[in-house]
């Protein structure tokens, strides 16, 4: 594993978002390498992109990896504590079938600045998501599919809420309206923001898949503190995410049953109430990192998003 310290290197050491910025650094490929995202062996012609986009008050970290004769474009938003580098299976199934791949670091999140794992609005979410897909468009051509894991679901639904529709079509994997356990969470909170402004974080069991779990406590990029900073910001949201909003863009959510993280059956529900063009699948054993599932389930998910997206077609 990479450490601390060539990371934050990395980190400090971006320029900003070129796609002529010329080959990465032997410090960036260090740092692909170390969480399986450097894909430039692996697709002939590939040029992957590394740099910062300034946008939500912070510096965002932006990938953006470009394939020759693409079929279009795929937008790919993480989840809370997550970062771009574990998201090398989502970015291996957008190459595999001709995208161009932008993903980015949240505010707070991977090499992106910010207090570790805490935003006081979750308006600047969507605000990251809008800025880099602005400035990705510039230089991509085509239409967008989107695909956001969890936080990053609430990103895209604020955006929407916001007006933004630059998508042909859209995934939300186990997306965030409210966690499991929100009745107790919100008495607790209104005490303990009092007194303090994080605790201490549990590494839960939200993936089948023991590898990555395992790597996941060992991430140099992962917070160790649950911001209760992050959680009042979620309970402002909460209050002014409307009940109905028209939006004709497709949309499927998919949703484990066995997801400890998120409370599926209420945001699943919400979100079909809220949104009509909406698919819902439920995938059975599922935990919350769908994203890093096992491997069958990653397939039951990848065939998923084939059927969906085949019914949207790009134009590149």
């Amino acid at each position: 594993m990479i450490s601390v310290e060539r990371l934050a290197a990395v980190a400090a050491d971006l320029r900003p978002i070129n796609l002529g910025a010329g080959p990465l650094s032997s410090e960036e490929r260090a740092y692909l390498a170390a969480y399986n995202i450097d894909f430039q062996s692996e697709f002939a012609g590939l040029t992957h992109a590394l740099g910062y986009l300034d946008a939500a008050r912070q510096r965002l970290a932006v990938h953006i990896l470009t394939v020759p004769a693409a079929k279009g474009n795929l937008l790919l938003v993480h989840g809370y504590f997550d970062h771009v580098g574990l998201f090398g299976h989502l970015i291996r199934f957008g190459l595999e079938r001709g995208y161009n791949v932008v993903a980015f670091d949240l505010p707070g999140h991977g090499l992106s600045t910010g207090a570790a794992a805490v935003i006081e609005d979750f308006g600047d979410y969507a605000e990251a998501l809008q800025a880099v897909q602005t400035a990705a468009i510039e230089a991509l051509p085509g239409d967008w599919y989107v695909i956001a894991q969890s936080t990053g679901g609430a990103a895209v639904l604020e955006s929407l809420v916001q007006g933004w529709r630059q998508a042909r079509a859209i995934a939300l994997l186990a997306p965030l309206v409210r966690p499991v356990g929100w009745y107790w969470v919100q008495p607790a909170h209104a005490v303990l923001r009092h007194f303090r402004k994080s605790l201490s974080r549990k590494f839960a069991q939200n993936s089948n898949d023991p590898v990555f779990l395992e790597f996941l406590r060992n991430d140099p990029l992962q917070a160790r503190q649950l911001s209760l900073v992050w959680i009042g910001a979620l309970r402002r949201w909460l209050h002014t995410l409307p009940r109905s909003l028209p939006c004709q863009i497709p949309i499927l959510v998919l949703q484990g049953d066995n997801d400890e993280t998120v409370d599926g059956p209420f945001n699943t529900a919400y979100i079909e109430r809220m949104i009509d063009n909406v698919e819902l699948q439920v995938l059975p054993g599922a935990r919350h990192q769908l994203a890093n599932e096992s491997a069958s389930i990653r397939q039951q998910i990848g065939a998923r998003l084939d059927q969906f997206f085949s019914n949207y077609p790009l134009s590149s």
